[in-house]
């Protein structure tokens, strides 16, 4: 590094060099999307796991990443859903969820998205949620809700194929949808 600097006539430290390659871990940090879903339940408004279609209480509310942290460490608010604890920690752990799972839950996913992100009392959240989805999935920026979050969908199932594709992950097939 110091050789590629000095031909581009700039001198680099060793401090630079050092601070340079240091590992950088980015945080898992769920709580947003925690409280949020726990906003609704305060409020009295149902929270499903997206998985099962079980409804959640504070008890068994769990967020998961819909792609595998250890895959792909994304804390973006689309890749954050409302789980069953069960489901989440013990069912699909670190796995991708497969295509089918994925296109079960896809109503689910968007009823999520849309009341805790798109609809959400506080402008940040909602600029945040597509910000990050535009940034990430390269998703457009149609006017209407019910298009960006179709938007989204598309560029969720665009990854899931990418990761699948390019890392070979385990896959999970899922859980039959209950009634909520």
């Amino acid at each position: 590094m110091q050789g590629y600097g000095e031909r581009q006539g700039r001198t680099i430290s060793m401090d630079e060099l050092h601070r340079a390659l240091v590992w950088l871990d980015p945080l898992r940090d769920t709580r947003l999307a925690r409280s949020l879903a726990d906003d609704l339940m305060n409020r009295g408004e149902p929270v499903f796991c997206v998985w099962s279609g079980k409804r959640l209480d504070q008890r068994t509310l769990d967020v998961d990443h819909c792609f595998p942290w250890v895959a792909w460490p994304c804390g973006d608010l689309w890749n954050l859903l409302p789980s069953s604890r069960q489901v989440n920690q013990r069912l699909k752990r670190d796995r991708l969820v497969d295509v089918a799972t994925l296109a079960s839950a896809r109503d689910r996913i968007a009823d999520w998205w849309a009341r805790g992100y798109a609809r959400a009392p506080s402008r940040p959240v909602n600029d945040r949620f597509v910000r990050e989805a535009v940034a990430t999935l390269s998703v457009d920026r149609p006017g209407d809700e019910a298009r960006l979050l179709d938007e989204i969908y598309a560029g969720v199932e665009w990854q899931r194929m990418r990761l699948r594709n390019d890392q070979r992950l385990d896959e999970w097939s899922g859980v039959a949808p209950a009634d909520p």
